[in-house]
Protein backbone atom coordinates (compact mmCIF):
# COMPACT_ATOMS: atom_id res chain seq x y z
CA UNK A 1 0.00 0.00 0.00
CA UNK A 2 2.64 2.00 0.92
CA UNK A 3 4.72 2.19 -2.57
CA UNK A 4 1.72 3.11 -4.59
CA UNK A 5 1.23 5.80 -2.51
CA UNK A 6 4.49 7.49 -2.43
CA UNK A 7 4.42 6.99 -6.84
CA UNK A 8 1.75 9.74 -5.98
CA UNK A 9 4.23 12.02 -4.92
CA UNK A 10 6.67 11.09 -7.24
CA UNK A 11 5.16 11.64 -10.17
CA UNK A 12 3.90 15.27 -8.83
CA UNK A 13 7.21 16.41 -7.60
CA UNK A 14 8.60 16.05 -11.29
CA UNK A 15 5.27 17.83 -12.53
CA UNK A 16 5.24 20.77 -10.73
CA UNK A 17 9.10 21.61 -11.05
CA UNK A 18 8.49 21.95 -14.90
CA UNK A 19 5.04 23.85 -14.34
CA UNK A 20 5.85 26.43 -12.00
CA UNK A 21 9.30 27.85 -14.03
CA UNK A 22 6.93 30.15 -16.62
CA UNK A 23 5.08 31.29 -13.54
CA UNK A 24 7.84 32.68 -12.42
CA UNK A 25 8.46 34.17 -15.91
CA UNK A 26 11.38 32.14 -17.06
CA UNK A 27 12.50 31.67 -20.26
CA UNK A 28 12.01 32.90 -24.46
CA UNK A 29 8.58 32.41 -26.40
CA UNK A 30 10.35 29.24 -28.02
CA UNK A 31 11.34 27.58 -24.94
CA UNK A 32 7.84 28.49 -23.23
CA UNK A 33 6.50 26.71 -26.47
CA UNK A 34 8.44 23.84 -26.26
CA UNK A 35 7.95 23.24 -22.49
CA UNK A 36 3.90 23.52 -23.00
CA UNK A 37 4.12 20.54 -24.88
CA UNK A 38 5.80 18.20 -22.54
CA UNK A 39 3.36 20.19 -19.76
CA UNK A 40 0.35 18.87 -21.20
CA UNK A 41 1.46 15.82 -21.75
CA UNK A 42 2.49 15.63 -18.00
CA UNK A 43 -0.72 17.11 -16.95
CA UNK A 44 -2.98 14.23 -18.53
CA UNK A 45 -0.28 11.46 -16.69
CA UNK A 46 -1.35 13.34 -13.70
CA UNK A 47 -5.22 13.32 -14.33
CA UNK A 48 -4.75 9.89 -14.57
CA UNK A 49 -2.60 9.07 -11.50
CA UNK A 50 -5.37 10.81 -9.76
CA UNK A 51 -8.04 8.55 -11.55
CA UNK A 52 -6.55 5.26 -10.35
CA UNK A 53 -6.15 6.69 -6.71
CA UNK A 54 -10.13 7.20 -6.96
CA UNK A 55 -10.52 3.66 -9.03
CA UNK A 56 -8.83 1.92 -6.31
CA UNK A 57 -10.43 4.49 -3.23
CA UNK A 58 -14.07 3.05 -4.97
CA UNK A 59 -13.11 -0.59 -5.16
CA UNK A 60 -13.04 -0.54 -8.94
CA UNK A 61 -9.54 -2.00 -9.16
CA UNK A 62 -7.15 -3.75 -6.25
CA UNK A 63 -4.20 -2.62 -5.29
CA UNK A 64 -2.10 -5.10 -7.34
CA UNK A 65 -3.60 -3.40 -10.71
CA UNK A 66 -3.47 -0.09 -9.08
CA UNK A 67 0.16 -0.75 -8.40
CA UNK A 68 1.28 -1.82 -12.05
CA UNK A 69 -0.25 1.05 -13.71
CA UNK A 70 1.25 3.30 -11.61
CA UNK A 71 4.86 1.59 -12.93
CA UNK A 72 3.95 2.73 -16.50
CA UNK A 73 2.73 6.29 -16.17
CA UNK A 74 6.24 6.80 -13.69
CA UNK A 75 8.07 5.27 -16.43
CA UNK A 76 5.92 7.92 -19.35
CA UNK A 77 6.62 10.80 -17.08
CA UNK A 78 10.54 10.12 -16.68
CA UNK A 79 10.22 10.44 -20.56
CA UNK A 80 8.35 13.55 -20.90
CA UNK A 81 10.53 14.89 -18.58
CA UNK A 82 13.39 14.27 -20.01
CA UNK A 83 12.03 16.06 -23.47
CA UNK A 84 11.36 19.06 -21.45
CA UNK A 85 14.64 18.92 -20.31
CA UNK A 86 15.90 18.56 -24.04
CA UNK A 87 13.63 21.44 -25.25
CA UNK A 88 15.21 23.66 -22.88
CA UNK A 89 18.65 23.14 -23.76
CA UNK A 90 18.02 23.61 -27.58
CA UNK A 91 15.94 26.93 -27.32
CA UNK A 92 19.20 28.68 -25.91
CA UNK A 93 18.15 30.73 -23.43
CA UNK A 94 19.07 30.98 -19.87
CA UNK A 95 16.52 29.95 -17.30
CA UNK A 96 16.81 30.19 -13.57
CA UNK A 97 19.31 27.81 -12.58
CA UNK A 98 17.64 26.62 -9.34
CA UNK A 99 14.53 25.56 -11.50
CA UNK A 100 16.61 24.46 -14.24
CA UNK A 101 18.58 22.00 -11.84
CA UNK A 102 15.13 21.48 -10.35
CA UNK A 103 13.83 19.96 -13.46
CA UNK A 104 16.84 18.15 -14.78
CA UNK A 105 17.19 16.29 -11.29
CA UNK A 106 13.69 15.82 -9.41
CA UNK A 107 12.27 13.82 -12.52
CA UNK A 108 14.86 11.11 -12.40
CA UNK A 109 15.29 11.36 -8.55
CA UNK A 110 11.46 10.71 -8.44
CA UNK A 111 11.61 7.63 -11.00
CA UNK A 112 14.74 6.39 -8.75
CA UNK A 113 12.44 5.94 -5.75
CA UNK A 114 9.72 4.57 -7.68
CA UNK A 115 12.55 2.02 -9.07
CA UNK A 116 13.65 1.47 -5.63
CA UNK A 117 10.29 0.88 -4.15
CA UNK A 118 8.67 -1.47 -6.74
CA UNK A 119 11.14 -2.04 -9.18
CA UNK A 120 11.19 -2.13 -13.16
CA UNK A 121 8.39 -1.03 -15.02
CA UNK A 122 8.09 -3.54 -18.06
CA UNK A 123 7.38 -6.78 -16.14
CA UNK A 124 4.03 -6.74 -17.28
CA UNK A 125 4.58 -4.88 -20.33
CA UNK A 126 2.49 -2.13 -19.61
CA UNK A 127 1.50 -0.40 -22.56
CA UNK A 128 -1.37 -3.13 -22.35
CA UNK A 129 -2.56 -1.81 -19.36
CA UNK A 130 -5.75 0.03 -19.93
CA UNK A 131 -7.25 0.44 -16.44
CA UNK A 132 -6.76 3.97 -16.64
CA UNK A 133 -9.77 4.98 -18.45
CA UNK A 134 -10.58 9.12 -19.04
CA UNK A 135 -12.48 10.79 -16.70
CA UNK A 136 -13.91 14.68 -17.24
CA UNK A 137 -13.24 17.24 -14.67
CA UNK A 138 -16.60 17.01 -13.57
CA UNK A 139 -16.56 13.58 -13.06
CA UNK A 140 -13.32 13.76 -11.00
CA UNK A 141 -14.52 16.71 -9.00
CA UNK A 142 -17.55 14.50 -8.29
CA UNK A 143 -15.74 11.81 -7.37
CA UNK A 144 -13.69 14.00 -4.89
CA UNK A 145 -16.91 15.22 -3.35
CA UNK A 146 -17.78 11.75 -2.44
CA UNK A 147 -14.11 11.14 -0.65
CA UNK A 148 -14.61 14.24 0.84
CA UNK A 149 -18.36 13.16 2.06
CA UNK A 150 -16.53 9.70 3.09
CA UNK A 151 -14.03 11.49 5.48
CA UNK A 152 -16.30 13.16 7.02
CA UNK A 153 -17.84 9.99 8.57
CA UNK A 154 -14.08 8.57 8.91
CA UNK A 155 -12.03 10.71 10.04
CA UNK A 156 -8.70 8.91 11.03
CA UNK A 157 -9.08 7.13 7.30
CA UNK A 158 -5.58 7.77 6.73
CA UNK A 159 -5.65 6.25 3.02
CA UNK A 160 -8.17 8.18 2.36
CA UNK A 161 -6.94 11.52 3.02
CA UNK A 162 -3.93 10.35 1.13
CA UNK A 163 -6.23 10.11 -1.82
CA UNK A 164 -7.78 13.00 -1.14
CA UNK A 165 -4.09 15.04 -1.10
CA UNK A 166 -3.15 13.82 -4.42
CA UNK A 167 -6.11 14.46 -6.55
CA UNK A 168 -6.35 17.99 -4.97
CA UNK A 169 -2.42 18.22 -6.46
CA UNK A 170 -3.86 17.19 -9.58
CA UNK A 171 -6.53 19.82 -9.83
CA UNK A 172 -4.01 22.07 -8.68
CA UNK A 173 -5.43 22.66 -5.33
CA UNK A 174 -2.63 23.17 -3.43
CA UNK A 175 -3.54 24.98 -0.25
CA UNK A 176 -6.30 21.97 0.34
CA UNK A 177 -3.50 19.70 -0.98
CA UNK A 178 -1.51 21.05 2.27
CA UNK A 179 -4.59 21.03 4.36
CA UNK A 180 -4.76 17.54 3.88
CA UNK A 181 -1.01 16.73 4.39
CA UNK A 182 -0.97 18.55 7.28
CA UNK A 183 -4.07 16.34 8.76
CA UNK A 184 -2.53 13.11 7.74
CA UNK A 185 0.80 14.25 9.41
CA UNK A 186 -1.08 13.92 12.85
CA UNK A 187 -2.40 10.62 11.81
CA UNK A 188 0.70 8.99 10.89
CA UNK A 189 3.17 11.49 12.53
CA UNK A 190 6.43 11.50 11.36
CA UNK A 191 6.19 9.49 7.99
CA UNK A 192 8.67 10.22 5.71
CA UNK A 193 6.60 9.92 2.51
CA UNK A 194 3.71 12.64 4.17
CA UNK A 195 6.18 15.14 4.79
CA UNK A 196 7.82 14.52 1.61
CA UNK A 197 4.84 14.92 -0.63
CA UNK A 198 4.02 18.12 2.01
CA UNK A 199 7.00 19.49 1.33
CA UNK A 200 6.74 19.19 -2.84
CA UNK A 201 3.32 20.26 -2.26
CA UNK A 202 4.71 23.78 -0.42
CA UNK A 203 7.16 24.64 -2.95
CA UNK A 204 4.56 24.56 -5.14
CA UNK A 205 2.51 27.29 -3.10
CA UNK A 206 5.58 29.22 -2.30
CA UNK A 207 7.48 29.22 -5.15
CA UNK A 208 10.36 27.76 -3.62
CA UNK A 209 12.07 25.02 -1.98
CA UNK A 210 13.99 26.97 0.11
CA UNK A 211 11.92 27.68 3.90
CA UNK A 212 8.57 25.31 4.90
CA UNK A 213 9.79 23.22 2.08
CA UNK A 214 12.86 22.63 2.67
CA UNK A 215 12.26 21.97 6.63
CA UNK A 216 9.88 19.60 6.07
CA UNK A 217 11.72 17.74 3.46
CA UNK A 218 14.94 17.85 6.59
CA UNK A 219 11.85 16.52 8.48
CA UNK A 220 11.59 13.44 6.17
CA UNK A 221 15.25 12.81 5.75
CA UNK A 222 15.63 12.69 10.30
CA UNK A 223 13.10 9.54 10.05
CA UNK A 224 14.77 8.12 6.48
CA UNK A 225 17.70 9.48 5.31
CA UNK A 226 17.83 7.33 2.38
CA UNK A 227 14.55 8.94 0.88
CA UNK A 228 14.99 9.69 -2.89
CA UNK A 229 12.37 12.37 -3.05
CA UNK A 230 13.27 13.97 0.34
CA UNK A 231 16.90 14.33 -0.43
CA UNK A 232 16.08 15.76 -4.19
CA UNK A 233 13.49 18.48 -2.42
CA UNK A 234 16.54 19.38 -0.29
CA UNK A 235 19.42 18.88 -2.18
CA UNK A 236 17.19 21.70 -4.52
CA UNK A 237 16.89 23.97 -2.00
CA UNK A 238 20.43 24.19 -1.31
CA UNK A 239 20.80 24.90 -4.88
CA UNK A 240 18.44 27.46 -5.10
CA UNK A 241 20.69 29.50 -2.07
CA UNK A 242 23.92 28.54 -3.96
CA UNK A 243 25.10 26.14 -1.39
CA UNK A 244 26.12 23.83 -4.57
CA UNK A 245 28.74 21.92 -2.27
CA UNK A 246 25.39 20.60 0.35
CA UNK A 247 23.24 19.91 -3.05
CA UNK A 248 25.56 17.79 -4.60
CA UNK A 249 26.31 16.11 -1.34
CA UNK A 250 22.36 15.05 -0.80
CA UNK A 251 21.93 13.89 -5.17
CA UNK A 252 24.84 11.94 -4.53
CA UNK A 253 23.36 10.26 -2.01
CA UNK A 254 20.42 9.35 -4.14
CA UNK A 255 23.01 8.28 -6.78
CA UNK A 256 24.30 5.35 -4.28
CA UNK A 257 20.93 3.76 -4.05
CA UNK A 258 21.48 3.12 -7.96
CA UNK A 259 23.08 0.31 -9.26
CA UNK A 260 26.32 1.28 -11.56
CA UNK A 261 24.77 1.20 -15.04
CA UNK A 262 21.72 2.06 -14.46
CA UNK A 263 20.29 4.42 -17.44
CA UNK A 264 18.51 6.41 -14.06
CA UNK A 265 21.78 7.08 -13.20
CA UNK A 266 22.42 9.62 -15.99
CA UNK A 267 20.61 12.74 -15.25
CA UNK A 268 21.16 12.51 -11.56
CA UNK A 269 25.09 12.04 -11.79
CA UNK A 270 24.47 15.12 -14.58
CA UNK A 271 22.82 17.83 -12.21
CA UNK A 272 25.76 16.68 -9.43
CA UNK A 273 28.55 17.15 -11.19
CA UNK A 274 27.15 20.72 -12.51
CA UNK A 275 26.81 21.53 -8.70
CA UNK A 276 30.11 20.19 -8.17
CA UNK A 277 31.32 22.51 -10.88
CA UNK A 278 29.77 25.71 -9.43
CA UNK A 279 31.05 24.69 -6.27
CA UNK A 280 34.97 24.21 -7.49
CA UNK A 281 35.15 20.66 -6.96
CA UNK A 282 36.17 17.72 -9.55
CA UNK A 283 33.39 15.71 -11.26
CA UNK A 284 32.20 12.30 -10.25
CA UNK A 285 34.34 9.49 -12.69
CA UNK A 286 32.35 7.04 -14.41
CA UNK A 287 29.80 4.92 -11.72
CA UNK A 288 31.60 6.55 -8.93
CA UNK A 289 29.41 6.90 -6.18
CA UNK A 290 27.18 4.04 -7.32
CA UNK A 291 25.39 1.47 -5.80
CA UNK A 292 26.99 -2.15 -6.85
CA UNK A 293 25.24 -3.86 -9.83
CA UNK A 294 21.64 -5.66 -9.02
CA UNK A 295 21.77 -9.22 -8.45
CA UNK A 296 19.91 -11.50 -10.69
CA UNK A 297 16.59 -12.80 -9.94
CA UNK A 298 16.61 -16.37 -8.09
CA UNK A 299 13.43 -17.22 -9.64
CA UNK A 300 14.27 -19.66 -12.29
CA UNK A 301 10.58 -21.79 -12.26
CA UNK A 302 9.85 -23.37 -15.66
CA UNK A 303 7.19 -25.31 -17.33
CA UNK A 304 4.25 -25.62 -19.94
CA UNK A 305 0.42 -24.06 -19.60
CA UNK A 306 -2.02 -25.11 -21.18
CA UNK A 307 -5.41 -25.47 -21.46
CA UNK A 308 -8.35 -28.11 -20.06
CA UNK A 309 -10.05 -28.76 -22.84
CA UNK A 310 -13.48 -27.83 -21.84
CA UNK A 311 -12.26 -24.18 -22.13
CA UNK A 312 -10.24 -24.43 -25.30
CA UNK A 313 -12.96 -22.58 -27.41
CA UNK A 314 -13.32 -20.08 -24.57
CA UNK A 315 -10.08 -18.49 -25.62
CA UNK A 316 -9.34 -16.57 -28.57
CA UNK A 317 -6.24 -15.69 -30.40
CA UNK A 318 -5.89 -11.86 -29.03
CA UNK A 319 -6.64 -12.61 -25.53
CA UNK A 320 -3.95 -11.59 -23.09
CA UNK A 321 -2.16 -14.46 -21.18
CA UNK A 322 -0.59 -13.82 -17.78
CA UNK A 323 1.42 -16.23 -15.80
CA UNK A 324 3.08 -15.18 -12.64
CA UNK A 325 4.66 -16.18 -9.48
CA UNK A 326 3.79 -15.48 -6.07
CA UNK A 327 4.41 -16.45 -2.55
CA UNK A 328 3.27 -19.25 -0.92
CA UNK A 329 1.30 -17.13 1.76
CA UNK A 330 -0.27 -14.79 -1.30
CA UNK A 331 0.08 -11.13 -1.31
CA UNK A 332 1.24 -9.09 -4.79
CA UNK A 333 2.73 -11.11 -7.87
CA UNK A 334 6.77 -11.45 -7.64
CA UNK A 335 6.99 -11.79 -11.30
CA UNK A 336 4.86 -12.02 -14.04
CA UNK A 337 5.16 -13.18 -18.10
CA UNK A 338 2.87 -12.04 -20.75
CA UNK A 339 2.30 -13.98 -23.70
CA UNK A 340 -1.06 -14.14 -26.17
CA UNK A 341 -4.05 -16.49 -26.47
CA UNK A 342 -2.56 -17.59 -29.89
CA UNK A 343 0.81 -19.37 -28.55
CA UNK A 344 -1.19 -21.26 -26.18
CA UNK A 345 -0.22 -24.13 -24.96
CA UNK A 346 3.41 -22.44 -24.25
CA UNK A 347 6.36 -23.12 -22.57
CA UNK A 348 7.02 -20.49 -20.00
CA UNK A 349 10.50 -19.76 -17.61
CA UNK A 350 10.91 -16.69 -14.94
CA UNK A 351 15.02 -17.45 -15.19
CA UNK A 352 16.42 -13.56 -16.08
CA UNK A 353 12.75 -12.22 -15.27
CA UNK A 354 12.22 -8.53 -13.71
CA UNK A 355 11.59 -8.75 -9.63
CA UNK A 356 8.16 -6.37 -9.04
CA UNK A 357 9.03 -6.15 -5.59
CA UNK A 358 12.59 -4.94 -5.90
CA UNK A 359 14.71 -6.45 -3.24
CA UNK A 360 11.91 -8.03 -1.14
CA UNK A 361 13.19 -11.27 0.28
CA UNK A 362 12.49 -14.20 -2.23
CA UNK A 363 10.10 -16.62 -0.18
CA UNK A 364 11.27 -20.29 -0.11
CA UNK A 365 8.18 -22.02 -1.67
CA UNK A 366 5.87 -19.82 -4.73
CA UNK A 367 2.97 -20.93 -6.39
CA UNK A 368 2.60 -19.94 -10.50
CA UNK A 369 -0.62 -19.01 -11.50
CA UNK A 370 -2.28 -17.69 -15.03
CA UNK A 371 -4.74 -15.69 -16.38
CA UNK A 372 -6.57 -15.16 -19.59
CA UNK A 373 -7.06 -11.61 -19.07
CA UNK A 374 -10.71 -11.25 -20.98
CA UNK A 375 -10.53 -7.10 -20.19
CA UNK A 376 -6.97 -7.22 -21.86
CA UNK A 377 -5.21 -5.74 -19.13
CA UNK A 378 -3.82 -7.55 -15.34
CA UNK A 379 -7.29 -6.84 -13.44
CA UNK A 380 -9.26 -9.85 -12.81
CA UNK A 381 -13.03 -9.99 -13.88
CA UNK A 382 -15.53 -12.35 -13.62
CA UNK A 383 -15.21 -14.56 -17.04
CA UNK A 384 -11.18 -14.41 -17.09
CA UNK A 385 -9.78 -18.26 -17.43
CA UNK A 386 -7.58 -19.13 -14.28
CA UNK A 387 -5.31 -21.82 -13.50
CA UNK A 388 -2.94 -22.61 -10.36
CA UNK A 389 -0.18 -24.90 -9.18
CA UNK A 390 0.35 -26.02 -6.14
CA UNK A 391 3.47 -24.88 -3.90
CA UNK A 392 6.78 -25.23 -5.72
CA UNK A 393 10.43 -24.40 -5.16
CA UNK A 394 11.51 -20.98 -6.55
CA UNK A 395 14.00 -23.14 -9.21
CA UNK A 396 11.41 -25.99 -9.77
CA UNK A 397 11.43 -27.15 -13.59
CA UNK A 398 8.91 -29.34 -15.21
CA UNK A 399 6.06 -27.33 -13.76
CA UNK A 400 2.84 -28.28 -15.13
CA UNK A 401 0.15 -25.41 -15.51
CA UNK A 402 -3.90 -26.18 -16.39
CA UNK A 403 -5.99 -22.80 -16.77
CA UNK A 404 -9.16 -25.76 -15.87
CA UNK A 405 -11.10 -22.89 -14.44
CA UNK A 406 -13.49 -19.49 -15.04
CA UNK A 407 -13.66 -17.03 -12.56
CA UNK A 408 -17.18 -16.19 -11.19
Amino acid sequence: MTAFIVFAGLLLAGALLLILPPLLGVGARRRREQARQSTMALTVLREQLAELDVELATGQIDAASHAKSREELERRALEEGEAAAEAAESANVQPSKGWAVGMALTIPACAVAGYLMIGEPDALDPKNLHTQQGFTQAQVEEMVGTLEARLQQEPDNAEGWTMLARTYMVLQDFQKAAGAYERLDKLTPNNPDVLADWADVTAAIRGTVVGDAEALAKRALEVAPTHAKALALAGTAAYQRDDFATAAALWERILAQIPAGDDVAKGVRASINEARSKAGMPPLAADEGNAPAAQSSPLTVAGRLEVDAALGGKVAAEDVVFVFLRSEAGGPPLAALRFKGSELPLDFSFDGATMMMGDAPVPERVVVAARVAKGGDATARAGDLEGMSEPIAVNATGVRLLIDRVRN
